[in-house]
């Protein structure tokens, strides 16, 4: 076992293998709790617990993996320039959106750590928290937060999100196509536009172009609310 999980291969491997799964059994029974990147990560988890394999001999290979980020985030391009005469159309609108969201995110990572108390340090890691992970690394190397807290909240931001997107949409019968794919691509970045891909062409490009605008947005509003709120 040891000379297994200790090969370039295996955390490739079995987090590729896990999707696949999730995959299959969300095709099979959609539901939140089944949406790939959750199920996967689940399972995966599990994998490494339930065989008491260390975290670093996992990471050892699926380290490379991650090397994809900053590539699929440019690749989100392509669907934006496919409906770029209805990006052009609303514009305007989608900036407004895709500001007002972000105002609420960073000032509710700020509220929340001053009502309960907590170390500015947990803010500086957090504001980025609905940016993807690539441009959130960046922000909270700028800010002196943590990058391991930034990281695993980004994570887990962009799961619930691509988990719930469906769902909540429908609950709040948000319906056009450009909304559901701004509110989703705003609130749970790269992760959410996959799912956000999957409803269709147009939430998929608006989400796209959320990730971006969302991103270059919480770079300017982070630091100003770090200040405004912390000094």
């Amino acid at each position: 076992m040891e000379m297994v999980t200790s090969s370039t291969y295996f955390g490739v491997v079995l987090t590729i293998g896990a999707f696949v799964v999730a995959t299959f059994i969300n095709k099979k029974f959609p539901n939140p709790f089944t949406t790939p990147l959750f199920l996967a990560t689940m399972m995966v988890i599990a994998v490494l617990l339930g065989f008491k394999i260390p975290y670093e001999n996992y990471n050892f290979s699926a380290k490379y993996l991650t090397y994809f980020l900053v590539p699929v985030t440019v690749c989100f391009a392509v669907p934006m320039y496919r409906q770029l005469p209805l990006l052009k159309k609303h514009i305007w609108t989608i900036f407004f959106a895709v500001f007002v969201g972000c105002v609420a995110s960073v000032a509710s990572i700020c509220i929340v750590v001053i009502l309960f108390g907590l170390a500015d340090v947990i803010a500086r890691s957090l504001v980025s928290i609905s940016v993807t992970t690539a441009l959130a690394i960046g922000i909270t190397r700028k800010l002196g937060g943590i990058i391991s807290l930034t990281v695993s909240a980004v994570i887990i931001t962009g799961i619930l999100g691509a988990s719930v997107s469906d769902k909540l949409c429908k609950w709040l019968r948000l319906k056009n196509p450009i909304s559901r794919g701004i509110s989703i691509g705003n609130a749970a970045h790269a992760a959410g536009t996959v799912k956000a891909m999957e409803m269709g062409a147009v939430e998929g490009s608006f989400s796209s172009l959320a990730i971006v605008l969302s991103g270059l947005m919480t770079a300017v509003l982070g630091p100003a609310a770090i200040w405004l709120y912390f000094g």
